[in-house]
């Protein structure tokens, strides 16, 4: 198996550099909502202006590491007929996705992380300061977050073998997303309601829970808790999935896929 992902993860980095402008675009139109969401913040308390612009930093690096666009693509294959052609092939159909998603999630690190060095040279607002220990949990919660949106939208775009508007399904679950994964603000400027809701529902641990590692918010019995709820959500993540894909084979066969 890790002679066929290290296949897999060099194709799909051929395939990404074939389209780099594309991925450039893309990359780039990603950072814009979280700098207008900065510095709207920064305008209406400007003397937290330091700790927006680390903030707003590290929601750009965490969204783009944890980011997930397999629902779309699901979708789309599902609907129009296509997907089948993965089945016909030797490995199933999600390894190809995790390949896609790694090699993207690495080119993005290797452009973000020296951007970042060289800011914070300049920027004092954007330097870490961070533990070992903080670092390590750092990567694990993020790690944690990317598997959490993979494996919600792959669950979703399942969905396209008995739904026709998957995309716009996804597109309600990004918008409250939006909110309580710490995207649009901080959840601790949020309503107390809407902060307890996050902190039992997925979408704090894709996004806002790493960069409270990062930042102090998060220690001792909080992250033990916050990891504790994220591995759960993952695990039922995936046995959704499981049923989702074993359920979605029966109806494709059935309607002669």
């Amino acid at each position: 198996m890790i002679r066929k992902y290290i296949a897999l993860l060099r194709m799909k980095y051929i395939e990404m550099l074939a389209y780099r402008l594309a991925t450039f675009v893309w990359m780039t139109g990603a950072i814009t909502q979280p700098l207008i969401t900065m510095f709207v913040w920064m305008n209406i308390h400007p003397e937290e202006s330091d700790s927006f612009v680390f903030y707003f930093m590290a929601v750009i690096f965490v969204e783009r590491m944890t980011s997930a666009w397999d629902v779309w693509e699901l979708d789309r294959e599902i609907r129009e007929g296509t997907f089948s052609n993965w089945l016909l092939r030797p490995l199933h159909p999600i390894h190809w996705a995790i390949a896609e998603n790694i090699i993207y999630k690495w080119l993005f690190a290797v452009i973000l992380v020296p951007v970042w060095v060289v800011a914070a040279t300049f920027w004092p607002a954007l330097r870490p300061h961070m533990t070992a220990s903080q670092i390590m949990l750092f990567l694990m919660a993020v790690v944690l977050g990317a598997a959490l949106r993979f494996l919600l939208s792959y669950s979703c775009g399942l969905l396209a073998f008995w739904m026709t508007k998957v995309a716009a399904v996804y597109g309600v679950i990004d918008v409250i997303s939006l909110f309580l994964s710490g995207r649009i603000a901080p959840l601790g400027l949020l309503p107390p309601q809407l902060r307890e809701w996050s902190e039992w529902l997925p979408f704090r641990y894709m996004i806002s829970f790493p960069i409270e590692i990062a930042t102090g918010a998060a220690d001792g019995g909080e992250l033990a808790r916050g990891f504790a709820i994220a591995a759960g959500w993952m695990m039922a993540l995936i046995g959704a999935l499981q049923w989702l894909w074993k359920a979605g084979m029966r109806k494709n066969q059935a309607v002669g896929g």
